[in-house]
C-alpha cells in the first residue's frame, strides 16, 4: 500500500488528535493548573525581591 492509500487515514486520525488536544486544553478542570504554570514566572521575582530586602512586610 501506498502513501495514497493511506493519506486520508491520516488526516482524520490528525483531526481527532487536533480536536482532542483543544477539548484538553479548554477543559475547566485544568483552567486552576494553567494559570498557576502562567504565574510561575512573577513568583520567581517576588521570590527575588524579598531575598534582596525590596518588599517589606508589615
Amino acid at each position: 500500500m501506498s502513501y495514497d492509500s493511506y493519506g486520508p487515514y491520516i488526516v482524520v486520525i490528525m483531526l481527532i488528535t487536533f480536536i482532542g488536544l483543544y477539548a484538553w486544553v479548554l477543559s475547566p478542570k485544568r483552567t486552576k493548573g494553567f494559570n498557576e504554570a502562567a504565574n510561575l514566572p512573577f513568583a520567581d521575582e517576588e521570590k527575588a525581591k524579598e531575598q534582596n530586602g525590596d518588599i517589606k512586610h508589615d
